[in-house]
């Protein structure tokens, strides 16, 4: 799907590292008019802001409201070593991308919100917990353990043989500082739909990151937004899953839809798979999840 470019490229500093962003300002907003609501877009696990990441940030802005893309570290044009996924890193860089929407002029610093998906969904519950500052949240299809994300969609043998794997490639780099590198399908386990979209979409971009550390493996099974999302409430969350998710199994959702607070919702999106929940892989559905989201945020934000 091609776009007109409605965004300004700007750079914010995460880490110590500069972070490569799009900026959407609202068409029909002035200076002088009253401020507005800001969203911060959370991207996946492979995802970055221009490869399958414009749908949402290019309808929120046609809506009227400012926002933020950006490329994790080390991911898109981002600085940063590649092949590097720290949860805890990427929640540095959205809470400085909170940060940084709430200098921009027109946005009402006030009114921020998250829409995350997949692992930026887990994000959108992590970082929800601890950062006030947002005041609505939308996750969808997101993971809310990893360790018992990465369990649930392998067979027990199978499960056994990457936790030694992990286990090995753990002590390996603290005791000679060398990282093991694995294809990031041995990570991220990929069902025949995830596989068709990784191969026509993510491994397409020149900056597609096809090799990650093992050390990628091991924090993921240590970041489990599920626990604190009860500190949320009496903030909004709206949960989104995709009835045949085969990627990120619905039980991710669903437990940690229990273990929030109200105010929440959770929406099904009926007879689809992970990826679409997003427009470039089935509009239709994807449809559902625009209209309940924007839905929550004029309720809300």
């Amino acid at each position: 799907m091609a776009y007109d470019k409605v965004w300004d490229e700007i750079e914010f500093f995460s880490n110590d590292l500069k972070t490569a962003a799009y900026l959407y300002k609202p068409k029909d907003w002035n200076p002088g008019d009253p401020p507005r609501p800001g969203i911060t877009v959370l991207h996946g696990y492979t995802g970055m802001k221009d490869v399958y990441g414009m749908d949402v940030p290019q309808w929120l802005w046609e809506e009227g409201y400012f926002v933020l893309s950006f490329d994790y570290p080390g991911f898109g044009v981002s600085e940063g070593e590649r092949g590097r996924h720290r949860p805890l890193d990427q929640a540095q860089s959205v809470y400085d991308a909170v940060t940084y929407l709430q200098t921009v002029d027109g946005v009402d610093p006030s009114r921020i919100a998250y829409y995350g998906s997949s692992y930026g969904g887990a994000h959108a519950i992590w970082c929800g917990a601890f950062d006030e500052r947002v005041k609505v949240i939308v996750s969808a299809v997101m993971v809310s353990n990893g360790e018992r994300w990465m369990k649930s969609v392998r067979r027990p043998h199978e499960w056994q043989d990457f936790k030694e794997k992990v286990d090995e490639a753990e002590r390996k780099r603290v005791l000679t500082g060398e990282k093991t590198m694995v294809p990031l399908v041995e990570i991220m386990l990929t069902d025949p739909h995830t596989q068709m979209v990784v191969e026509q979409f993510h491994a397409k971009s020149g900056r597609f990151n096809p090799e990650y550390d093992l050390e990628s493996a091991a924090a993921n099974i240590r970041y489990k937004p599920e626990w604190v999302a009860h500190r949320i409430s009496p903030r909004p969350v709206l949960m989104i899953y995709a009835e045949f998710d085969n990627l990120v199994p619905i039980e991710e959702q669903i437990s940690c839809y229990e273990a929030l607070g109200e105010p929440k919702k959770l929406v099904k999106l009926p007879d689809a798979q992970h990826y679409e929940s997003y427009q470039f892989c089935n509009a239709e559905i994807h449809e559902i999840q625009k209209v309940e989201t924007l839905e929550w945020y004029r309720k809300y934000l």
